[in-house]
């Protein structure tokens, strides 16, 4: 057997390791004919995460053996056996018929749902949604300092919409830096809201009534709990959106691909021979 010459582009090896960019095309790889470029290497990463040079080597080295592998043993004469040939066509039929039910059926246009949707299916299903856990829906606002905090309660306190209120701090170029971070309508458990004063204030305010300024090491905590949910009650239909959508999406898929299926039988002549099959052999094997 011919053989193979070996070629590697260290520095390129170099350069994607570090996550630089490089031509798509740029050469990492040569056994006689065949090249392996950037570009086949960054199809199969995750590109976000980047490459690291272990990996691309790794990678690399992977590449070669399994080409040399592949090629010494088409020159022995593997890989045109009938058993091959079929599971090669198996593979192909199910990648073919993956990739048109991801266009057609599972894409996300076609279980996209309407608000009305969710709202029919939440009246429907409310007694599904029982709340685990306490669960308050709130916003918060933390201070660098308690008379800043104390001003912005007492503002939403004389009438002040909340909003409007911290609108009108952010709007003032002195008051807008003592304000630290903020929370806008969060859906919280004890467990999530830390630090635990922060529930103990939670679990017993008042609806729509902004706190006393709470003392933190982060700062001063002023929240206002907009619902309050009781372990065993209906969740909020904001709080389980997500979870009907994706039921919804299910129901949708399951419809269109069942729907797709019959449209196509009526295309076609289907005959089911499995039955008459059966009863053959059981009369052959009477008839012994």
């Amino acid at each position: 057997m011919k053989q193979s010459s070996v070629f590697l582009a260290p520095f390129l090896l170099l350069t994607i390791g570090c996550q630089q960019k490089t031509s798509t095309n740029a050469a990492l790889a040569r056994l006689d004919n065949r090249t392996l470029t950037a570009e086949d290497i960054h199809v199969r990463f995750d590109s976000s995460q980047g490459i690291t040079e272990p990996q691309l080597q790794q990678y690399v080295q992977r590449w070669l053996k399994d080409e040399l592998l592949y090629r010494e043993a088409l020159t022995r004469g593997f890989g045109n056996s009938k058993e091959i040939n079929d599971r090669l066509d198996d593979v192909r039929r199910q990648l073919v018929i993956n990739d048109f039910l991801d266009k057609t059926i599972y894409s996300d246009k076609a279980a996209s749902s309407l608000p009305g949707e969710v709202q029919t299916y939440y009246d429907a299903h409310k007694s599904e949604f029982v709340l685990h856990n306490d669960v308050a829906l709130l916003s918060y606002v933390v201070f660098s300092d308690r008379d800043a905090a104390n001003k912005f309660r007492n503002t939403v306190l004389r009438g002040t919409e909340w909003y409007d209120a911290l609108r009108q701090l952010l709007n003032d170029p002195r008051q807008g830096t003592k304000i630290l971070t903020k929370g806008d309508s969060l859906y919280h458990t004890q467990g999530s809201l830390l630090p635990a004063d922060l529930w103990r204030v939670a679990s017993a305010a008042n609806l729509r009534e902004p706190s006393f300024p709470i003392s933190t090491t982060e700062g001063y905590y002023v929240l206002i709990v907009w619902q309050f949910g009781k372990q065993g009650q209906p969740a909020d239909i904001r709080l389980v959106d997500g979870e009907i959508r994706s039921r919804l999406a299910i129901e949708r898929r399951s419809h269109l691909y069942d729907s797709l299926v019959e449209n196509l039988r009526t295309k076609h002549s289907v005959e089911i021979l499995m039955g008459s099959a059966v009863n053959d052999s059981t009369r052959s094997k009477s008839s012994e």
